[in-house]
């Protein structure tokens, strides 16, 4: 093989990488939108400019009217919000909306009724990020219309020439038919150029939309040996990153700038670790930073292996992006004996339905009868409960009743769940106060929880899996000051 073809090769395999979009690309929230609680789950499209499908859903209240509309961070004005329509169960509403621009974008909802009216900021990340193949069976229908309609019209061009004029019955002299091969001729290579443009066309356009995919910043993860403890390190390395304070370097490669990064719940950084070969473990750790670039952390005492690295930021723009990396932990290398205090490990397999935790107490999954299927909205619902059976008492964990971690074996599907949904707290906060006419955004979030503290020990997720397959669900609490973690396993199936 020549230099050239195996560097292209080398292009295009890191390319597919760095276009995997692991997360979860519907957004869900659920909480208040002034006196009512209300469910919002947002498909967003594959490729800006689209449309989003919203749907609302006004839990045990009857109202007058829902509304949503999409508005640009970057932008102050906003278009006249869209009513949307009762689909007739459940308490559901539905729209349709535009997505023009691609970034950090939000919906914001509004409901009124008897009780009165109130609204709601659902940050959206809008990007392209895939590309729709064509259907192998419409293709070939499609060559062979073209093919035939090739044939068809060069065909009619030389029968025009050759016996158009002339009258029934009369064989064409010689010379006609000779213009009639020299037209045909003609109107193949014409139509032939034709094609050749449009296929030329056809191919920068795909190109284009190829490079404005939407790639997650580049990042690799390692493991620094010291003797009293190890380092777990990462860094971004994409140059769109690193060089954000060159407006000269920028201009050149015609990028923007990054907003800085924002605290989410308290951390500039989570970080998660799961391993390869079952995930039978997985480290939510906090690593702190003095430039945003480098990152560092205790490591915490995991089995040796290979781990699949997934690192969420938020910036002020309200976007929110997961980076992805892997990391090997050696055998008999030094590492913390406890995790840091907001830091959590958990090591062994999924489970069915319940999982005990080191003092006797359980956490466990309210399944349901209803099969998980990829794209169908299901509430993950889960009760903590103390030794004796009694509700558990929990204490905020990071601003949050819970968390929950959400992966695929493959690594391909990868969200940090909260009872709020999938979105941000830092990336709503940015919108908020925008939306009040300040355009300071506090990012005050810190541990004064969002959502109310369940007095049952019931917590619920809304979510929907976005591809079939096995997955591992983690959930975790805080009791008693400690973090604690419970896992479970699951299977999706695909959509009929």
């Amino acid at each position: 093989m020549s230099r050239l073809p195996a560097r292209a090769a080398v292009l295009f395999a890191l390319l597919l990488l760095c276009t995997a979009h692991v997360g979860s690309p519907d957004v869900w929230y659920e909480g208040e939108a002034g006196p009512y609680h209300i469910i919002v789950y947002v498909r967003v499209p594959g490729a800006i400019p689209g449309i989003a499908d919203i749907n609302v859903r006004v839990v045990n209240d009857d109202v007058d009217q829902v509304t949503a509309m999409v508005n640009l961070f970057a932008t102050a004005d906003a278009p006249p919000p869209d009513v949307a329509t009762p689909t007739g169960s459940g308490g559901w509403y539905e729209t349709r909306l535009w997505i023009m621009s691609p970034g950090s974008n939000s919906v914001t909802v509004a409901v009124k009724g008897d009780l009165g009216t109130g609204s709601v900021v659902v940050p959206v990340t809008a990007v392209a990020n895939r590309r729709l193949a064509l259907d192998q069976p419409l293709g070939l229908t499609l060559a062979g219309f073209g093919i035939f309609l090739f044939a068809g019209v060069i065909t009619i061009a030389g029968a025009a020439v050759r016996e158009g004029v002339l009258p029934p019955g009369e064989v064409p002299a010689p010379e006609r038919a000779r213009s009639a091969r020299r037209v045909m001729f003609g109107t193949a290579a014409f139509f032939g150029l034709l094609l050749y443009g449009g296929k030329t066309w056809w191919d920068g356009t795909d190109a284009a939309f190829r490079r404005e995919m939407y790639r997650p910043f580049r990042a690799v993860a390692s493991v620094a040996p010291a003797e009293s403890a190890s380092a777990l390190h990462f860094d971004i390395t994409d140059p769109a990153w690193v060089m954000r304070g060159d407006s000269a370097w920028l201009r050149a490669h015609r990028l923007d700038a990054w907003s800085p990064l924002v605290p989410d719940h308290g951390k500039l950084m989570h970080l998660f670790l799961v391993r390869e070969g079952g995930m039978g473990a997985l480290a939510h750790l906090h690593p702190v930073t003095d430039d945003s670039i480098h990152f560092s952390n205790r490591l915490p005492a995991l089995p040796a292996g290979r781990y699949r690295v997934f690192g969420d930021i938020v910036h002020a723009s309200g976007f929110a992006k997961t980076l992805v990396a892997t990391v090997d932990v050696p055998e008999g290398v030094s590492a913390s004996s406890a995790p840091a205090a907001d830091d959590a490990i958990y090591v062994g397999g999924g489970n069915a339905d319940l999982d005990t935790l080191p003092d006797g107490a359980t956490i466990g999954w309210r399944r349901g009868a209803t099969p998980l299927v990829e794209g169908r909205p299901s509430v993950l619902s889960f009760d903590v409960r103390e030794a004796s059976g009694s509700p558990a008492v929990l204490e905020p964990y990071l601003g949050m009743p819970a968390h929950a971690v959400v992966a695929r074996d493959d690594g391909e599907v990868f969200i940090h769940l909260h009872p709020m949904g999938t979105i941000s707290t830092a990336s709503q906060e940015s919108f908020t106060p925008r939306r009040h006419g300040d355009s300071a955004a506090g990012h005050t979030m810190g541990m004064t929880p969002m959502v109310p503290m369940p007095a049952n020990g019931h917590l619920t997720f809304p979510y929907a899996f976005p591809q079939p397959g096995k997955y591992r669900i983690w959930v975790q609490v805080k009791r008693r000051g400690q973090i604690e973690t419970a896992g479970f396993d699951a299977e999706v199936g695909g959509a009929s």
